[in-house]
């Protein structure tokens, strides 16, 4: 618990002498949280790391790493509005942004389709490639087989491509309906 306290009394100084930065538009509010904290000692002429994370709606996350002199970190930070701070060390700092979207490597070769378990999935590449990037829930393939044009059927077995979001939702709204229930 006291951990769990000092973090956030730590991140609560990172982003208010950020904020305190950002209004005077010098960094010696900055200098004095990270002298106080005595993250200068430790990054004094050295970079301190940013390391940036996605997760999009598709399941994919994406990690970025960015360097920054640490004299430069709040005009930094305010390149990163809307980003959740997730960790600060002395030498890093984590941030994470949800992404309302499918990732761009879904949009360059997603396909939905069905794993060898039975579930639907969104795949990298063809379903045959079984390289699965998500998994939805169990399909009730004999209902399916049943109700669909066997077209339709094979084109989702074969993989459905995704383009974008609308396209990812639509198929998702499209099959929710041959969820195995279990039954």
């Amino acid at each position: 618990m006291v951990y769990a306290t000092w973090g956030v009394a730590f991140v609560t100084g990172v982003v208010a002498g950020i904020v305190f930065l950002g209004k005077d538009g010098n960094d010696s509010g900055l200098t004095r949280l990270l002298n106080h904290t005595g993250i200068a000692d430790v990054v004094a002429g050295n970079s301190y790391e940013l390391v940036l994370t996605r997760h999009y709606l598709c399941g994919v996350r994406d990690e970025d790493h960015v360097s920054v002199r640490p004299n430069q970190l709040a005009d930094a930070m305010g390149n990163y509005n809307g980003w959740e701070i997730v960790q600060a060390e002395p030498v890093k700092m984590l941030l994470m942004k949800r992404e309302q979207d499918i990732a761009p490597a879904c949009k360059e070769n997603g396909h939905i389709g069905i794993a060898a378990d039975g579930m639907l999935a969104l795949f990298h590449g063809l379903p045959a490639e079984q390289d699965v990037v998500q998994t939805f829930y169990r399909i009730d393939t004999a209902k399916m087989e049943a109700s669909l044009p066997k077209e339709e059927w094979e084109n989702l077995k074969r993989g459905i491509r995704i383009r974008n979001l609308a396209e990812y939702n639509s198929v998702l709204s499209t099959y929710g309906e041959y969820q195995w229930s279990g039954q």
